[in-house]
């Protein structure tokens, strides 16, 4: 009968993946979510209501408890890690790829700047500025969640 530890399922080898992307995505957007709201808290720019804004999705009243807002943000978190650590384990280069992604994640404040009388104006430079600076630090959280799951994957011997 064959050791189940030596040899694991495939089902395991393909899930692991999906928990990583996960933890990854849950990581990078609780980064975000807690400097955007610092930001907020000592500045009054606001940013994490920006974040959290759900006035354009149909069906939703445009305010929820910040613990359901904050739960779809992080939705979109882990939609982005799976996708960053399927990218990256495709083609490499995990912190340009986390911080290319921080960076294209950050062109969100157009769109949502105007969706919404709650938040910054499309033309508030610190609001701007904070934004990008919050959005760089998620791509560098992926970039390093992306670099440590690389190297203990290269790390762990193949059998």
């Amino acid at each position: 009968m064959p050791d189940p530890a030596a040899h694991p399922s495939t089902s395991l080898k393909h899930s692991l993946p999906w928990i990583s992307g996960i933890l990854t995505g849950i990581l990078s957007g609780v980064v975000l979510g807690f400097f955007l709201k610092m930001i907020q808290a000592n500045t009054g720019e606001q940013v994490y209501t920006l974040m959290l804004n759900i006035d354009f999705v149909p069906g939703l009243p445009p305010t929820l408890p910040e613990i359901i807002e904050f739960s779809l943000h992080l939705i979109v978190s882990v939609v982005i890690g799976i996708f960053y650590l399927w990218w990256v384990r495709h083609s490499g280069r995990p912190m340009i790829k986390g911080i290319l992604l921080g960076a294209v994640s950050s062109l969100l404040y157009i769109p949502l700047s105007q969706m919404s009388s709650r938040v910054p104006d499309l033309y508030d430079v610190s609001a701007i500025l904070y934004w990008i600076v919050g959005h760089l630090l998620f791509g560098i959280v992926l970039g390093l969640c992306g670099k440590y799951i690389n190297t203990t994957k290269k790390a762990t011997p193949a059998s």
